[in-house]
């Protein structure tokens, strides 16, 4: 605490660097700028401070961190969590233990500082593989919130982690999240996915007594005040106070801030602190004036974003999407100038997949929502040029649009269903109304059943596909191999489906090349008949095989180079390959024996250049004639 009453904080962002920055509310620049190391590449997943050792707790991937102001340039390692990808919502105890939940064991896990030993539970349900909540109470009792099939609420007591105590929501959900969980006074309070406001209960009682309707913003609020039984949150730009024993409201004043960060509150002022285009504001609530007495901002250290996707546009520029990013941005191979969205867009986050249809309209698929935004490129630099059409988890429990295609009339999308469900949607839209014209979802079970949709490719009478038996995170794989298939536009009819790979959990970016129908999968690319959906030819490209890795809805890439020449480019595994099917001959621009890996992101341009990303942050042009190489024909 300074002199000012403000504390400190510590901030973390989304991306590979300057994860941890420390920031000393009196000066508009961070005091220390940390780098994670083994970090995940949307940074730091929960962090909790424990006050009395003075011992900043922090997890990325299953790594639990410490930093202290002692040291404050260094992150020290205390260990990981055996098992587990993910660590969620570091808490703690009146022992100081640190307490946190875990995917995909679906276990809690605690860290107990005397003995640096991390110990795991028991998962707390068969069909439970993420525990992303955790709360501990007043009675030293901790709280899980589950996800993502039949999401509730368990508890135990530290004393005894291994009797634990199921506890169903009021109205039990098929799939979803427990998105979160506090002990408030004498209560439990909780919020569930697609449900307004928030859940209270009795854990006297382990019964469920009722709501608080208002949506607190964030799901955040201070401190329960000892004196007062009251603690400070924020709806629409309001402060308000409530009582954690009436959970009536009183109207404090007026913010800002729509969506605070955090809240911090002491008998004589709140403290909100929110997000701005350069970093933080950090507005200063006078409780005896019932106005704001300081507003201050500080700017934080730029971050990067990982590459999430790639598309060339005919504006000369190539548009990318960013892993947790919010928006678009865009970067001229030529000039290395650069381009963002307006950040008071609010239709576009992490982008997996996008189309251009013509110059003005550009679609865009975002996720988490699996919602379908319509880009206005003449009005790119205005809000009002983003449009979201349609929000696919709404009807269809979708999360995300990998596959896009066109024709000279309309935009295809294909998706990847919501956390704990299974079956992608294929879909269409007018681009002369913006309107989703249909969506076929398998009376619910997925266009082709429990399959994920990874790719499309159209032309004027058939769209062709490529599937994933990948579901949605939370699910196990759906038995079985990918398929290719093809539909009837007009009558919307399959005309075939097959699983051409055996051994093959997913299929990748098919392409129409020379009355041939191409599909990558990790080992190269298969040469389908369009007509009958034979496998004609595969050609093995990488040293990887389809069985090594689980089957995701992204890690491999084709694109058609020139179509007239018989050109494209294959990439996965961290090799990427030149092909040219005229001469029968192939080039190999990175591998993981050479110097240059690229990732599973590939763009062309109408010219033939083609682009891909490379060290996670960056974009690369590739060389499709590497002097260096020697072709050869491409191996069956």
């Amino acid at each position: 605490m300074q002199a000012t009453g403000l504390p400190w904080l510590a901030v973390t962002i989304v991306g590979p660097v300057h994860q941890l920055q420390i920031i000393n509310p009196s000066r508009n620049t961070p005091a220390h700028i940390v780098e994670i190391p083994k970090s995940h590449s949307g940074g730091v997943q929960s962090m909790i401070w424990d006050k009395k050792t003075k011992n900043l707790y922090l997890a990325t991937l299953n790594y639990l961190l410490v930093w202290k102001p002692s040291s404050p340039t260094q992150i020290t390692i205390l260990g990981n969590v055996p098992g587990a990808t993910t660590i969620y919502d570091l808490q703690l105890d009146s022992q100081g233990t640190v307490w946190g939940g875990t995917y995909p064991l679906g276990a809690a896990f605690k860290y107990l500082p005397k003995t640096k030993k991390i110990d795991v539970f028991q998962r707390v349900a068969t069909d439970t593989d993420y525990v992303r909540r955790v709360a501990v109470d007043s009675n030293d009792d901790v709280w899980l919130g589950t996800g993502s099939r039949n999401p509730r609420v368990f508890r135990f007591s530290t004393k005894n982690p291994q009797k634990i105590t199921e506890i169903p929501l009021p109205e039990p959900k098929r799939a979803g999240f427990v998105t979160s969980l506090e002990a408030v006074g004498g209560s439990i309070v909780v919020s569930i996915d697609n449900v307004s406001g928030q859940l209270l209960l009795n854990p006297k009682t382990n019964s469920w007594v009722g709501s608080v309707d208002r949506v607190w913003s964030g799901r955040k609020l201070s401190a329960v005040n000892p004196a007062t039984k009251q603690f400070y949150n924020v709806s629409d730009g309001q402060l308000f106070a409530t009582s954690s024993s009436t959970w009536q409201d009183q109207l404090v004043g007026k913010l800002s801030a729509s969506a605070p960060l955090a809240i911090y509150a002491t008998s004589s002022q709140v403290v909100v602190v929110s997000s701005n285009k350069t970093g933080l504001q950090i507005e200063v609530f006078r409780l005896s004036s019932k106005s704001v007495q300081l507003v201050s901002t500080v700017a934080l250290a730029r971050g990067q974003f990982v590459v999430q996707s790639l598309m060339s546009h005919s504006d000369g520029n190539i548009y990318v999407g960013g892993y947790m990013g919010h928006g678009i941005t865009a970067v001229n191979p030529d000039t290395g100038k650069h381009w963002t969205s307006p950040s008071e867009q609010n239709a576009i986050n992490q982008i997996e997949g996008m189309i251009e249809f013509n110059a003005q309209k550009t679609y865009v698929g975002s996720y988490g929502s699996a919602d379908v935004v319509r880009l206005n490129s003449n009005a790119k630099n205005n809000p009002e040029g983003y449009q979201r059409l349609v929000r696919l988890a709404t009807d269809y429990e979708q999360s995300r649009i990998f596959a896009w295609a066109k024709n000279s009339k309309h935009v295809f999308f294909g998706t990847v269903p919501e956390y704990g469900r299974s079956g992608g949607v294929l879909g269409a839209i007018d681009p002369r109304t913006d309107e989703v014209s249909w969506v076929l979802d398998g009376d619910g079970e997925g266009f082709i059943r429990h399959h994920s949709i990874t790719g499309l490719v159209a032309d004027e009478k058939y769209i062709y596909g490529t599937t994933s038996v990948r579901n949605g995170y939370g699910l196990a794989d759906t038995e079985g191999n990918a398929k290719v298939f093809k539909l009837d536009i007009a009558t919307k009819m399959v005309s075939w489906s097959v699983a051409p790979i055996a051994n093959c959990g997913a299929l990748y970016a098919p392409k129409l090349l020379a009355g041939w129908l191409l599909v990558a999968d990790l080992e190269g690319v298969s040469v389908l008949d369009p007509v009958s959906g034979k496998l004609l030819k595969k050609h093995r490209l990488t040293n990887s095989r389809n069985t090594s890795y689980r089957p995701g809805w992204k890690n491999a890439d084709l694109v058609v180079v020139v179509e007239n020449q018989g050109k494209a480019v294959h990439t996965a595994a961290g090799t990427t390959t030149a092909i040219d099917f005229d001469s029968g001959t192939l080039a190999t621009i990175g591998s993981p024996q050479l110097k240059s890996q690229f990732g599973t992101r590939l763009t062309v341009t109408n010219s033939g250049r083609v682009f891909a990303n490379v060290e996670k942050t960056a974009i690369a042009e590739l060389d499709l004639q590497p002097i260096a190489s020697q072709p050869k024909k491409p191996s069956a």
